[in-house]
């Protein structure tokens, strides 16, 4: 009896271990996201600002 409870106690451990780890990984993932997100939108930006003084090649082309 007292090794099943070591042993209950044991993966208890590690599922609270596991646990915490998943938490924190998903705590990152989700600030990764948030980052990479708003990169993207600055970027698109940017882009948008940067296209709008350019001229396309083939409108000035002879028809």
């Amino acid at each position: 009896m007292f090794w099943f409870l070591l042993f209950l106690a044991v993966v208890a451990i590690w599922t609270l271990v596991l646990a915490l780890l998943a938490k924190r990984l998903w705590g990152k993932t989700k600030a990764l996201t948030r980052e990479l997100v708003a990169a993207q939108s600055k970027l698109d930006a940017a882009q948008s600002t940067a296209g709008s003084g350019q001229t396309r090649q083939d409108e000035h082309a002879p028809a």
